[in-house]
């Protein structure tokens, strides 16, 4: 075998990540978020964006009533 080779890593779709035990979809998710953590850290594109719009969120609100728990 070529050490220069990879081997194929496979692309898990969420259907099947949602039928494998929770323990295996964890070290799974954890290994690809491992493999993208230096992307994100040193690639601005990655994360320099808003999550929200100007209209998204309702922060101007006269309400100062507390919001009741609806879980009882």
């Amino acid at each position: 075998m070529n050490p220069n080779e990879t081997t194929p890593v496979k692309r898990w779709t969420a259907a099947e990540l949602r039928k494998l035990p929770p323990a295996e979809r964890d070290a799974i998710l954890e290994a690809a978020a491992a493999m993208a953590e230096e992307d994100y850290r040193n690639d601005p594109a990655l994360t320099a964006f808003e999550a929200f719009g100007p209209n998204d969120i309702y922060g101007e609100s006269s309400n100062t009533e507390a919001r009741r728990n609806l879980v009882d």
